[in-house]
């Protein structure tokens, strides 16, 4: 299509496809919510046709710098309508797949405060040894910062001051709390690094106050007993898939593996003599050892011998389409949410991934009155108070979780100067 329109005719022409698709009432009323705030824009700016650059600078006028996954309900919806009406003005259809204003561009860091930024990027991964998702997070927060100060014209370490850090902590997105915090705590790092390096003479981190932002407040979603029995009963293990996701969900579901470390297993990890797998997790960094269950033992083999495809490749869980590459991390996702969804349960507000089934492990791990070093054990953590903000364990629990401590003899109570008369 690319015909070049005005606003009032592409949005008419739209409809007209809209009504061609039997699209309901409620659908094209909910698109016209977009379409009158965007022909308003249109008209205050005296643009005569519309086409994607249009369509941004109003998401922008609206929005901001976003990062699309962190939008809410109501802004994602905002951003889905002009994405349709720009993609429908290039191509004449409705694209329902990733569209161009739904993918974030790539993230470049340019002039003196970029290359400062990317400074302390390149520190935090040197120095802590960051998760990939960790410095991801660093290089979103870093960025939203970034495109603040470009947009109001400060280009130079010199321009920046208390005024515009500030307004960068008004201007967040009050609905996006977890993000905010989660934001502000790298800004935080990153001006307090700056300061530390002598490139500012005031440290401006201190300007940024530490927040009572509590993250994860509601109860992690798990399974019952019953219904982990209909996820796995829900598995076809007569095919070459069903007896790879079997495997795969099994490692989630009874060693509480994450979805990187279950994609990451090698064949080396596995030790059949001593029945345990040991390897180094992708999250943490640490090596972990844990039981090799016959049930999990058998499943493996049944994938390796009779549905694994022929490869080199040292990871066991190969995808399943030529050149049968290693699994990834999104792909045991997949697989899990597949059979979740698959088995019928009920989900209702319950998050329904992965993550799910390594929750249901510790959950089950928490009702057989299991000691929480233990629990911490089980699931690679550091440190036991990781394991109780996992869990979000209250005090009852935390009760059940305690080791037995031996009964202190009546001599200690005898003691005088610090010694047994």
């Amino acid at each position: 299509m690319n015909e070049v329109q005005t606003i009032d005719e592409l949005v008419i022409s739209f409809e007209n496809h809209l009504r061609s698709l039997q699209r309901s009432r409620f659908t094209i009323r909910q698109y016209w919510q977009t379409w009158k705030p965007l022909k308003i824009f249109i008209s205050a700016n005296n643009i005569e046709f519309f086409d994607i650059t249009v369509g941004k600078q109003f998401i922008k006028s609206k929005l901001g710098a976003y990062e699309y996954a962190n939008l809410n309900q109501m802004q994602r919806r905002l951003v889905n309508t002009v994405d349709a009406l720009s993609v429908f003005q290039q191509t004449g259809k409705i694209h329902f797949g990733s569209a161009p204003l739904r993918r974030n561009p790539p993230k470049v860091f340019t002039g003196e405060i970029g290359i400062l930024m990317e400074g302390y990027i390149n520190f935090r991964k040197t120095t802590f040894g960051l998760a990939k998702s960790t410095a991801n997070n660093n290089i979103r927060s870093l960025y939203t910062l970034f495109l603040f100060l470009e947009d109001k014209g400060v280009q130079k370490i010199d321009d920046i001051s208390e005024v515009y850090i500030l307004f960068f902590i008004k201007n967040l997105n009050p609905s996006t709390l977890s993000v905010n915090h989660s934001t502000l705590g790298v800004v935080k790092g990153f001006l307090k690094y700056a300061y530390e390096e002598k490139v500012f003479s005031t440290d401006w981190s201190k300007i940024i106050q530490r927040t009572n932002y509590k993250g994860q407040p509601k109860l992690p979603s798990f399974f019952s007993t019953d219904e982990i029995k209909s996820i796995l009963n829900s598995i076809d293990r007569s095919n070459s898939s069903g007896k790879r996701d079997y495997a795969m969900i099994l490692l989630a579901i009874k060693l509480g593996m994450r979805v990187s470390d279950i994609a990451g297993l090698k064949f080396e990890d596995i030790d059949w003599d001593k029945h345990v797998l040991t390897f180094t997790q992708f999250k943490t960094k640490k090596s972990i050892t844990l039981p090799l269950l016959p049930e999990i033992g058998n499943a493996i083999i049944d994938y390796l011998k009779y549905a694994r495809a022929v490869s080199d490749e040292s990871h066991c869980f190969l995808q399943q389409l030529s050149p049968y590459k290693k699994v990834t991390a999104e792909d045991v996702s997949r697989v899990a949410r597949f059979y979740i969804h698959r088995s019928g349960i009920s989900l209702k507000e319950r998050k329904h991934g992965a993550h799910a089934l390594r929750h249901s492990f510790a959950s089950e791990l928490l009702g057989n009155k299991t000691s929480l070093p233990v629990i911490s054990e089980a699931l690679g953590h550091g440190h036991t108070s990781s394991t109780m903000f996992y869990l979000r364990i209250d005090i009852n629990q935390l009760r059940q979780c305690a080791l037995d401590v031996s009964l202190v003899p009546s001599t200690f109570y005898q003691q005088k100067g610090g010694f047994v008369s």
